[in-house]
């Protein structure tokens, strides 16, 4: 068996489905769609490389609430409490 590359994860939201879709893609597949996109670093050295809980917490909630940016049917359901801005 011929090992994988790198991959991605993908979030969706299934409309007919009413439900969320998670795949891994190849990376080098993705290069292309992040140039037309909007991506978010999130740096692991300001989190003291903790991939903890609350970062979790964070990341599926920022999510969440990107999918329901384009899908406003989904926003009904996202109830992720949001931080304050400073």
């Amino acid at each position: 068996m011929s090992k994988r590359g790198p991959r991605c994860v993908l979030i969706t939201y299934d409309e007919d489905g009413q439900q969320i879709e998670t795949c891994t893609v190849d990376r080098n597949a993705v290069a292309a769609l992040k140039q037309r996109a909007l991506v978010m670093p999130w740096s692991l050295e300001e989190r003291s490389f903790m991939l903890d809980d609350e970062f979790a917490r964070k990341l599926g909630g920022t999510a969440l609430l990107l999918l329901a940016i384009d899908q406003p049917e989904l926003k009904q359901y996202v109830t992720v409490t949001q931080e304050p801005k400073v």
